[in-house]
């Protein structure tokens, strides 16, 4: 298993755009994005014009190693910057990023024209082209071959036949699986479903041999920003970025459709419209709904 990164990391001040804030100042910011409600532990502010920072007891630092692993890999210029990241004493990990300007394309879509979506989501697709493209190291896990950061795999100490790493695609939905049984001898009975995702949906979402691909794992327009730029002959253009990578990693090659799929809401446009940014996968992602229903909800 690779080693996670040794906290506190801190880039060098000759990198940053201005001095990093400190832990008061970030605490005391009324900048928030995310967190608002009194009983959220979980919070994103920004500080000052060039820094957003998530906190939380419950942060993981997988998304600030996420952050390094595109940077490094010179999958540039869609993705923030990991300025800082360090664990205080009370276990609260703090994420401090580069701040992207745009507004979320969530807020945008129903003010946009139909030739501004095409060209954004035609954008938005090239950075997945991209990252999906970064070679595969053998593995269906973390880029620190750590347990596998998607939701489903969660199972309290992260056990390795239920959240990875994971060698081949037959073992990963079997961790799945070993789930839905786990939840039910927990709760004194036998897992009917289990039965029936091992007997009739492993063929569906199995295929031997098959590599993995490096995936956001959260396409929601949400994580999408859009910045309305100038470009030749000072026409209209837009410069698209995605956020919240604290869920990526190397998973089957449907599985950014999937966690799309999951997200829909299916009362605008934007359902028929992310086959322009993803390849779907709609059998798989019906399936593996299935399962989510099982293990989630």
């Amino acid at each position: 298993m690779t080693t996670l990164l040794r906290l506190p990391y801190f880039r060098n001040p000759e990198e940053l755009p201005a001095p990093l804030p400190t832990t008061s100042e970030i605490l005391a910011s009324n900048d928030i994005i995310k967190g608002i409600e009194a009983w959220a532990t979980r919070k994103v502010v920004g500080v000052g014009e060039h820094f957003i920072v998530k906190y939380s007891p419950s942060n993981d630092q997988i998304e600030g190693e996420n952050l390094l692993f595109l940077e490094r890999n010179n999958l540039r210029g869609f993705a923030p910057r990991l300025y800082a990241m360090w664990k205080e004493a009370d276990g609260t990990i703090f994420l401090v990023m580069e701040r992207i300007r745009g507004d979320t394309l969530e807020s945008l879509w129903p003010t946009l024209q139909e030739s501004d979506k095409d060209r954004i989501l035609a954008k938005t697709r090239a950075i997945l082209i991209q990252i999906r493209a970064t070679p595969h190291r053998g593995f269906f896990g973390s880029v620190n071959k750590s347990h596998m950061p998607h939701h489903l795999f969660y199972w309290p100490n992260y056990p390795a036949h239920i959240s990875g790493p994971f060698t081949t695609e037959h073992a990963l939905i079997q961790g799945l699986i070993s789930k839905s049984r786990s939840n039910a001898r927990d709760n004194g009975r036998h897992s009917y479903l289990a039965d029936f995702f091992e007997e009739q949906l492993m063929r569906g979402l199995v295929v031997d041999g098959r590599a993995p691909v490096f995936t956001h794992s959260d396409l929601q327009r949400k994580n999408i920003l859009v910045e309305e730029v100038k470009g030749a002959q000072d026409e209209k253009e837009f410069r698209v970025s995605l956020v919240d990578w604290e869920s990526a990693g190397w998973y089957p090659v449907y599985w950014e459709y999937f966690a799309a799929f999951l997200s829909l809401k299916w009362n605008d446009d934007w359902c028929s419209k992310v086959v322009e940014v993803v390849d779907a996968w709609p059998a798989e992602a019906a399936m593996m709904k299935m399962i989510h229903q099982d293990l989630w909800l």
